[in-house]
C-alpha cells in the first residue's frame, strides 16, 4: 500500500537574469510504496513520475496549466537530476513523484524552467540540499540558457 511522504506541497521557482524573467509554481506530491506504482513514467530504478494531472488538466480551469508531452520531458529531466538522491533517502520504498499542478504566465516562461520547479520541488520535500542550477540569459537569443 503507498503512503504520502508529506502531502502535496507548491514550490514557487523564479529566475529574472534579464530583460524578463521565467516563474513557475509547481503543485506536486510524493508517495513511497513496497511496489511499483501501476500508472508512472520509470526515472530511475526506484523514482517514478505521474504527469497526467498536468497532462490532462482542463483548459477551462483558471488553478493550472495544461502542458504539452514536450513541455512533460522537462518535469521528467527535473526528476531525474533528484533521483538518486530521493532513492537513498526511500529505500528500499519506490517513490512516486505526482505533478498536481502548475502554473505560469504565458509571458515569463521556458519549458526548461519545469525542470528547475521540481528539482526545487524534490528539494524542499525530501530534505535535500539545494543543486545549484547555472542559469544565464542570453541576449542575443532572448531566452535563458540552462547549464544542467
Amino acid at each position: 500500500m503507498a503512503e504520502p511522504a508529506q502531502g502535496m506541497r507548491t514550490t514557487a521557482y523564479r529566475v529574472i537574469k534579464g530583460a524578463w524573467g521565467i516563474a513557475v509554481d509547481l503543485t506536486a506530491e510524493a508517495t513511497l510504496g513496497a511496489a511499483p506504482p501501476g500508472c508512472a513514467e520509470r526515472v530511475s530504478d526506484r523514482v517514478w513520475l505521474d504527469a497526467s494531472p498536468v497532462l490532462s488538466h482542463p483548459p477551462a480551469d483558471r488553478t493550472g496549466r495544461r502542458i504539452t508531452p514536450e513541455e512533460a520531458v522537462w518535469l521528467r529531466h527535473g526528476v531525474a537530476l533528484a533521483a538518486p538522491a530521493v532513492e537513498v533517502l526511500a529505500a528500499p520504498r519506490h517513490t512516486t513523484i505526482t505533478v498536481h499542478r502548475v502554473r505560469f504566465p504565458e509571458t515569463d516562461y521556458q519549458p526548461e524552467g519545469l525542470a528547475a520547479a521540481v528539482l526545487a520541488w524534490t528539494e524542499a520535500e525530501f530534505g535535500l540540499p539545494p543543486r545549484p542550477v547555472e542559469v544565464r540569459f542570453d541576449r542575443s537569443a532572448n531566452r535563458y540558457v540552462y547549464g544542467w
